[in-house]
């Protein structure tokens, strides 16, 4: 994969203009559905965008109407992979209703014909590739190990801030922290608590599989992937992603993190699975914490 060196994303890769604007919510984060929504408004005009269309388009349409966002306002959903709590064929339709393009990366591109969305609205991107715009939002892809398929982690550089982004993950491995170092909000995966998933009744395979490297990341994972990418400036908010509602538990990972990260835990905001979290803002007014 292609990258910027470390240095220069602490400084961030694009001009910021003082009065650019960034909105970040995830509308929702289990294993029963999964999307994300930025919009960045700038002197040189607007962008939304989704990120995982895991919600089917009318849950999303209703909690982008709650945050005060039109879903038609969206040009663009980025897809990190095509399991179904990432990607519902509903999409399909919503797609060419609204004039969505549906941007996955090319290892992707069959599963997306697979789920039937159509390929006048489908564009494939180079995931170790140098990155590319939608707009005033440059994308910046990081490939990762997740089942067979693999995921695609995303930088997104602003002109009023940046976001990473990362779900899925089997491990974090040195490119991912790499790509992520610098942004100001960090939105990654702390899919499960490691004795509640051995305690629990799935069946062994199930268990090997999201626990061998190649399925998601445990709590402690996660700290020690923010960690790293936290250094040598932390991010100025963190958002866990895609909690398991039988393995895991939200005041443990708190737990965990006042003990493992405590100047970083009141940066913390835990994603539920069917709410939206309180949107976090960047830019003219400054930073807001949920």
């Amino acid at each position: 994969m292609s990258t910027l060196p470390g240095p220069l994303f602490a400084t961030a890769t694009r001009a910021r203009l003082g009065d650019a604007t960034l909105e970040f919510a995830v509308l929702g984060s289990s294993s029963s559905g999964n999307g994300s929504f930025l919009r960045v408004e700038s002197p040189r005009g607007a962008r939304q965008i989704l990120i995982d269309g895991g919600l089917s388009p009318r849950a999303t349409k209703g909690f982008l109407s709650a945050l005060g966002h039109d879903l038609a306002a969206t040009s663009d959903l980025l897809f990190t992979h095509f399991d179904h709590d990432h990607a519902k064929a509903g999409w399909a339709r919503a797609a060419v209703r609204d004039g969505i393009r549906l941007r996955c990366s090319h290892r992707h591109l069959p599963m997306a014909r697979e789920r039937g969305y159509p390929e006048v609205c489908t564009e494939a991107f180079d995931a170790r590739g140098g990155g590319f715009d939608l707009g005033e939002i440059r994308v910046i892809p990081c490939e990762n190990p997740h089942d067979d398929g693999g995921t695609v982690a995303f930088r997104l550089e602003t002109p009023a801030g940046s976001v990473g982004f990362a779900t899925d993950l089997g491990r974090a491995s040195g490119a991912l922290i790499e790509s992520l170092r610098g942004v100001d909000i960090l939105a990654i995966e702390s899919n499960y608590d490691r004795a509640m998933q051995l305690a629990s009744n799935r069946p062994g395979f199930l268990k090997d599989r999201i626990m061998g490297g190649k399925g998601h990341l445990s709590n402690e994972e996660c700290i020690d992937a923010v960690r790293a990418i936290a250094w040598p400036r932390e991010p100025e908010h963190i958002v866990l992603l895609h909690l398991s509602r039988e393995c895991n538990c939200p005041d443990l990972v708190r737990g965990l993190w006042r003990n493992a990260l405590p100047a970083l835990e009141p940066r913390l905001t835990i994603a539920r699975p069917f709410e939206p979290i309180a949107p976090i803002r960047l830019g003219r007014a400054g930073p807001s914490r949920p």
